[in-house]
Formats: C-alpha cells, sequence, structure tokens
C-alpha cells in the first residue's frame, strides 16, 4: 500500500482524495455518548479483527488529554469527543506499540501528528521502527490548538471560566461555542488567534493531508465528513458502511467547497504569519 504525498496550495488546499462521504454511526449508543462517525469506524476495525486497538487522546479535565490504548468498545466510547490541547503520543506510542501483543492499531490525532507517523512510515529506523504496526492513520480537521496555559489564563482574566469546568468546545460559524458548567459562551474565533499553539498558527494543513482517512465535522447535522486518501481508505469507509456501522452518502459539491474553503483560511494563516517572521 504506497501512499503518494500531496501537496497543499492554494487551488488544492485539502490535498488529494479517491473518495468524499458524509457518514454517521447507526449505533444510537455511539450518538448518546458523544461519538461519531470515527468511533464507529474505529469500532468495526475492532470488533472485526482488523486491529488489536485504537491509540487516541482521552479528554481528563477541560481541555487537557492522555494518550490511551482502547481495546474494547466501552474504552473506544470513553475516548471519543474533542479535544483542544496538543497531547504529546511519542513516547506512549512507542511504548504501546512495542508490547509484544500488539500487532496492529488504528490511530487518531490531529494533522502534523499524521505528518509525524506517514515520515516514520516512508522512511523507518531500524532502531525505532514501530510505525509498522500503524494500520490507518486518521486525522481529525483541525485549525489549531490551545496553547493550555495562556488559554486558560485568558478564560479566567475575561470570563471567569476555569478551565477544568469546560464540558465541551466546538465551532459554529466564526464563533468558538464553550459550554461550561451548564452555560455556554460564544467568542469569535478571531479573538483567541494569541491562544493557538505558535506551531499551529505557522501549519498550513487543515484536513491532514498525510492520513489514510481524514474526517471533521459537516454542515450536516450529525454527520461527518470523510475524505478516504487511498483506495485502502476507501475500502475501510465501505465494509464498515456494508456492516451497517455506517451510514454512508457522497458528500456534496457544496459541503467540499464548505471545507476548502477553510482549509484556504488556515494556508493563508499560515502564510501570513511565515511573511512576519521572515
Amino acid at each position: 500500500m504506497a501512499f503518494q504525498p500531496t501537496t497543499i496550495d492554494p487551488s488544492n488546499p485539502i490535498g488529494s482524495y479517491v473518495g468524499a462521504y458524509l457518514a454517521r454511526p447507526t449505533d444510537k449508543e455511539i450518538r448518546v455518548k458523544g461519538g461519531g462517525t470515527v468511533t464507529a469506524l474505529l469500532l468495526y476495525l475492532l470488533e472485526n479483527k482488523k486491529i488489536d486497538g485504537v491509540v487516541a487522546a482521552k479528554k481528563t479535565k477541560g481541555i487537557t488529554g492522555e494518550v490511551v490504548l482502547a481495546r474494547t468498545k466501552e474504552e473506544v466510547l470513553r475516548a471519543a469527543g474533542n479535544r483542544w490541547s496538543i497531547v504529546p503520543y511519542t513516547m506512549k506510542l512507542k511504548e504501546t506499540l512495542m508490547s509484544a501483543d500488539i500487532r496492529r492499531v488504528a490511530f487518531v490525532g490531529l494533522p502534523c501528528q499524521a505528518q509525524f507517523l506517514r515520515q516514520m512510515k516512508m522512511f523507518p529506523l531500524v532502531e525505532s521502527d514501530f510505525a509498522s504496526k500503524i494500520y490507518v492513520i486518521i486525522s481529525l480537521f483541525c485549525m489549531g490548538t490551545f496553547a493550555v496555559e495562556s488559554f486558560a489564563d485568558y478564560l479566567e482574566r475575561n470570563y471567569r471560566v476555569p478551565l477544568d469546568k469546560i464540558e465541551n468546545i466546538d465551532i459554529e460559524g466564526d464563533y468558538l461555542v464553550i459550554v461550561y458548567s451548564g452555560n455556554k459562551l460564544k467568542l469569535p474565533i478571531d479573538s483567541i488567534i494569541y491562544h493557538i499553539q505558535h506551531g499551529c498558527i505557522l501549519c498550513p494543513d487543515y484536513t491532514g493531508v498525510f492520513a489514510d482517512i481524514s474526517a471533521g465535522k459537516s454542515s450536516r447535522e450529525g454527520y461527518t465528513l470523510l475524505l478516504a486518501r487511498n483506495r485502502f481508505a476507501d475500502n475501510i469507509i465501505r465494509n464498515a458502511a456494508e456492516k451497517d456501522y455506517i451510514e454512508l452518502m457522497e458528500a456534496t459539491d457544496e459541503e467540499l467547497e464548505a471545507v476548502k474553503e477553510k482549509a484556504l483560511d488556515k494556508l493563508n494563516r499560515s502564510v501570513k504569519y511565515i511573511m512576519r517572521i521572515l
């Protein structure tokens, strides 16, 4: 399964793909527990013995998280949901994948992490070659993650919102919506740009072009937009639908244009700040 690197530019801000879909889980338990299409895909892979586990980030408190190896449906469901801070994967990943009883895992992360793992798979080092155990790389769409201390100080100082009380964060149009202690706070995305990780501001990749499968929110309520980057990934998605783990339909041109617009925004942002550095 050869991976063909793709470039990002203004004419093609989401990279290459062989299939674009709207999907949602058929299992209502997944929806109730905060999971979505990616969770359903992972359960398909796990329950059909394609993988031994899932390496993902599990939310611990507020927006912080920890790396976990999920090996059961219950553990996968506990790891579902959004994280808005970078979780250091590398050491946990090596520790996990060097275990003798782990043959294949799925990895769920962000575009920058997908790029790191893809490079490991393409250019393995003999003394640390655990990348061969990664069966599939799934990237979540990402506009950036927060520098936790800076963002925590901003919320506490300006809105009296303690970081550990945050239950969920989502994007609605041009606003960041923070749910905390039963309340909602809507912030213009432009207002929190200075609390995003510096590396994220310089990153041009919104959809995760180095992944096998890229997944992100669609404008259709309850559905996820999936991009299959290769035939291997496309087969995973289609087989999950055939096994009734997900409902699947072709993504519309309007859906793809909306994603391209966000991807172009991130690309332009990265160029803007790179030029400031230069």
